[in-house]
């Protein structure tokens, strides 16, 4: 039986770390991991597996970079996720829409513009955007930047290596 993997992970930092140095150490980091999850529900009628990790940068990156990865349902941030009316099923800005017997992942931008990203049937996808947001803490307001990297799979069975095997067969990159 097929099995849907979603793979999201959070590479987060805040203003100061905007530098070219800071920038070269987090693009250096891994935005794929061996799969550590069973599938958790179903979509489509088949196993689906949502895998989240997150990277918090912490001050002052070097080469050496110190980095907190968190891995689980609450890491990075909640992601949100709903069922369409057409059907389609939506994880944070991705859409994954099924036809006949294939499977789309497309990407909606912030003006909610939708863009196809591939076939989940070709090979696995990796996707990826980055934002920024505001956050309120003790009365200060604080920007928090983001890259989210989506890797999704559609596999016969369950291999806990899909995302590190090979090379995605499809990629989208949003810059900002």
């Amino acid at each position: 039986m097929h099995t849907l993997i979603f793979q999201i992970v959070f590479k987060q930092w805040d203003k100061s770390q905007r530098s070219p140095d800071c920038q070269a150490v987090i693009s250096q980091t891994p935005n794929v991991y061996p799969v550590a999850s069973q599938p958790q529900f179903m979509l489509f009628e088949l196993p689906c597996v949502l895998e989240q990790h997150a990277l918090d940068f912490i001050d002052n990156l070097s080469d050496d970079t110190q980095t907190e990865r968190v891995s689980g349902k609450q890491a990075g941030r909640v992601i949100k996720q709903a069922i369409l009316s057409d059907g389609s099923a939506k994880l944070d800005r991705f859409i994954i829409s099924k036809q006949d017997k294939h499977f789309q992942l497309s990407y909606e931008d912030e003006e909610g513009m939708v863009s196809d990203i591939g076939l989940l049937d070709n090979g696995w996808i990796q996707a990826q955007y980055q934002w920024r947001y505001r956050i309120e803490k003790n009365n200060e307001i604080f920007w928090q930047y983001e890259e989210v990297t989506l890797n999704a799979a559609l596999i016969d069975e369950i291999n806990f290596d899909v995302f590190l095997a090979q090379p995605p067969a499809s990629t989208l990159k949003k810059e900002p």
